[in-house]
């Protein structure tokens, strides 16, 4: 009984504050064992002095400030398809859906970018394990008001390439969306989507605005490089990769 009342005598004289921290349970962080990601030697991330000097020497860089204002990390690992075109859906200013995330604020998200969708077309549960092919995304992308084009890796060598990111890159009212293989590219993992923000002439290379934030910054890539990933087959259609240029339809 004593016991019992020096306990309580005891409760009833503590802060809610010390009250708090003597019921709240103890919550440990537990670093990963697992080390960072290395850039690759032929890579410059946008961080890096070089980095931000190629951006500010840049003569086509415009979709670049739309991007960052935009961007957002894939919500799982096979999500870059959805992740990039929800930036750019987002930085064309095109007329803002509801959604489930922000119930009071009209906004593209990756949570319901499948709502307009046909499943023959691309299954959501399927997309989250395999992605999307081109043909795929460029099916879904219809379900929006956007103008777009759909070319191949295969069509495009070093000189077309160039004459097209500088085409593209100079303006702001349009995006460019990649799909190539990252092991051309000096970087770990397969295939893989994400906008392209930049193109710098000196030193022949590309901003590549990673939406695997977990796993690379955005880096600069040797055009020549991010070509061969474009022209690689994905495995899933046999067809190569390429490009999508997104715009909004007058």
């Amino acid at each position: 009984m004593l016991v019992s009342l020096s306990l309580a005598l005891c409760s009833a004289f503590l802060t809610p504050t010390a009250l708090a921290r003597e019921t709240a349970p103890q919550v440990t962080f537990a670093p990963s064992t697992q080390k960072p990601l290395e850039i690759p030697s032929n890579l410059f991330a946008l961080s890096h002095p070089i980095g931000q000097q190629r951006l500010l020497q840049s003569d086509y860089r415009q979709p670049y400030w739309l991007l960052a204002t935009y961007f957002e990390t894939q919500r799982n690992q096979a999500y870059c398809s959805v992740a990039s075109s929800v930036i750019v859906l987002n930085a064309l200013g095109l007329p803002r859906p509801a959604n489930a995330l922000y119930p009071d604020f009209p906004f593209f998200t990756q949570q319901d970018f499948f709502t307009p969708a046909d499943k023959r077309i691309a299954d959501p549960d399927v997309v989250a394990k395999e992605g999307m092919t081109m043909d795929q995304l460029s099916a879904m992308l219809g379900n929006y008001p956007v103008n777009q084009q759909k070319i191949f890796g295969d069509t495009l060598n070093e000189q077309s390439f160039r004459e097209l990111l500088k085409k593209n890159l100079k303006e702001d009212d349009r995006f460019v969306l990649l799909n190539f293989n990252r092991r051309m590219t000096g970087e770990i993992g397969g295939g893989h989507w994400s906008p392209l923000a930049a193109y710098h002439e000196p030193s022949d290379s590309v901003l590549l605005m990673d939406v695997a934030r977990y796993k690379y910054p955005p880096v600069w890539v040797p055009l020549k490089d991010l070509l061969l990933g474009a022209q690689d087959p994905d495995s899933v259609s046999n067809k190569p990769r390429g490009v999508l240029i997104i715009s909004k339809k007058p």
